[in-house]
């Protein structure tokens, strides 16, 4: 019956496979676009679409802060059984998802101009460009609800759901991109618009799924009077949000400062094979960002519920994959350099050999690439804004931005590459000494890389069992003995042994539809005065607390109706299904 990492390991790889399945479609699309534009327009497309990224982000502000930030908190709140609060949380998300890029495409008679007096950019480059983001202005209200719905969906019980929505938008999306692009006149107007009418195909025909969904446990409360009661939980939002919005700020402000930079330092035909090298980093972000969103999905939940030993495997199993991953990509950019530059349909030649050494050394960055972006996830996920933020600061701006600027001024082109790696290594060296001061200082917990608090285990009845009858019998000895350990009353003891032996015995005849392995994790500890009981399984989704008489018409319902009697009799103890 100790403790083991079954049960927590399927559930990271489920949520890793969609994840990874999730972003590959979500970023395929920057990906394809560049891609696409860039063998039928040609480079100077591609550096178009690459200096439009900022403003893009922009306008994708809101749905990445309420969508990570909201998504986080409503997996928290599941985690606490605290399904109304996720609700109004959901709903408020919503709101602000929809009223911000709306803002934007009304204001965008003004903000595209400015914008395109920022980027310094002339000549073909500056129309194609113009043409790219008029498209984007318009249609991102309906880009932005769709992907914040698709965080939402994916922590409340419906991962694979989540990534049809960025799947099926990006198929649409890829196919109109080659349509509207190779056989229309729309060029750059049509690459956008393809974007566009891909989410409003995937939203339209997949979203109701999730709304029809018996499985689905959140309902959106969309009442203003209702939504405002809960300004700590909306404030929580923002906080989780914060280091995802901080990160894109800082990814708008270093794309814009080192594109002027390189512009003008070097000309426009060294920016065209920045934008080539620029975009490639896109296809390491594709893996990494689905790998390490099983960090949010996951350990969000764990976190809710205190339990920081699969917290520790989940960050464990999220660092192996994505350093493998990072390794096999780095391999390709470092011996198979060439076939990127004419994946993006770069057609300088003369530049084209201080492009294949900058794309050789700009993989050499991955690996604390990858770090960087473990620790952004992570602390903000336990709830260490201040790391997270930190992280993304140094990474981005206080460290890449001179770093490039110099290395442009001393080296050229291929300064800019050696800055990113000295900048990326610096970055996680900085804020793992930070971590330690902090440490020290009492601010943070003092249990290395991980900052977590470290469980009495001696004070913790953790197990792990096959769900069967002998099993439940010896977990609810092992039960009884730890409560009357911690000074519950004999009786009270000996109620919760025989609710916990009622669950696992029910779990394992009615929870799975095939004879598989029925892996069964039991957690009771004592914190703020009370008995904390978690029980999680592999099985069919089913709440005992919430339940229709069609759920379990060919089932015995006395287990059920006993362990609702005990819960009245033992009101001082929490129980947590």
């Amino acid at each position: 019956m100790e403790r083991n990492d079954r049960l927590i390991r399927k559930k990271i790889y489920k949520y890793m496979l969609t994840g990874v399945m999730t972003t590959i479609a979500l970023q395929l699309g920057n990906v394809v676009d560049a891609i696409i534009v860039g063998n039928l327009i040609g480079s100077v497309g591609n550096a178009a679409v690459s200096t439009s990224l900022p403003y893009i982000y922009t306008l994708q502000a809101a749905a990445i802060l309420m969508g990570t930030g909201g998504a986080l908190s409503i997996a928290v709140l599941l985690g606490k059984r605290d399904i109304p609060t996720a609700g109004k949380v959901m709903g408020a998300c919503i709101y602000v998802c929809i009223i911000y890029p709306l803002l934007f495409a009304l204001a965008s008679p003004v903000l595209v101009p400015a914008y395109l007096r920022f980027t310094g950019v002339q000549g073909e480059i500056r129309m194609l460009l113009t043409d790219y983001i008029w498209i984007y202005s318009i249609g991102m209200p309906i880009i932005s609800i769709v992907i914040a719905l698709a965080y939402y969906i994916s922590v409340d019980n419906h991962p694979a759901l989540s990534s049809q929505i960025n799947i099926v938008a990006n198929v649409v999306n890829l196919a109109l991109d080659y349509l509207l692009v190779r056989y229309t006149p729309l060029g750059m107007k049509g690459a956008a618009l393809s974007t566009v009418l891909g989410y409003l195909i995937s939203g339209s025909i997949l979203i109701p799924r999730y709304v029809k969904s018996k499985n689905r446990m959140v309902t959106p409360c969309f009442k203003v009077d209702e939504i405002i009661k809960i300004k700590e939980e909306l404030i929580q939002v923002l906080k989780n949000g914060l280091p995802n919005l901080w990160y894109l700020i800082l990814t708008v402000l270093s794309i814009g400062v080192i594109n002027k930079e390189i512009i003008y330092s070097l000309g426009a035909d060294y920016y065209t094979a920045y934008a080539v090298a620029n975009n490639t980093q896109h296809i390491v972000q594709m893996f990494l960002n689905g790998i390490t969103s099983v960090i949010a999905s996951v350990a969000g939940v764990l976190y809710g519920e205190k339990d920081y030993f699969r917290i520790r495997v989940v960050l464990s199993h999220t660092i192996q994959t994505a350093v493998f991953v990072g390794v096999i990509i780095m391999t390709v950019f470092i011996f198979a350099p060439q076939c990127l530059s004419a994946l993006y349909g770069f057609d300088n030649y003369q530049i084209l050999p201080e492009l294949l050494v900058a794309l050789r050394i700009f993989a050499l960055s991955f690996f604390f690439l990858i770090l960087n972006a473990i620790s952004q996830n992570y602390y903000r996920t336990i709830g260490q804004t201040l790391l997270s933020t930190l992280s993304s600061t140094l990474q981005l701006l206080i460290l890449r931005v001179p770093l490039i600027v110099i290395g442009v001024r001393l080296m050229g082109f291929r300064g800019i590459f050696i800055a990113i790696v000295i900048s990326e290594i610096l970055s996680f060296a900085i804020l793992n000494i930070i971590r330690i001061i902090l440490q020290i200082k009492g601010r943070v917990p003092k249990k290395g890389y991980m900052a977590l608090p470290e469980n009495d285990n001696n004070r913790i009845c953790d197990i792990s069992v096959i769900g069967n009858d002998d099993s439940a019998v010896r977990v609810s000895e092992k039960i009884i003995e730890y409560c009357k350990n911690e000074g519950l009353s004999l009786s009270k003891s000996n109620m919760l042994g025989v609710a916990v032996e009622e669950l696992i015995s029910n779990i394992g005849r009615y929870g799975y539809s095939k004879t598989t392995e029925k892996n069964i994790d039991i957690c009771l500890f004592k914190g703020e005065g009370k008995m904390y009981m978690r029980i999680r399984d592999d099985g069919i989704p089913f709440n005992p607390t919430v339940y229709s008489v069609e759920e379990i018409k060919d089932k015995e319902i006395g287990g059920l109706m006993l362990l609702k009697k005990l819960a009245i009799k033992i009101f001082s103890i929490k129980i947590q299904n």
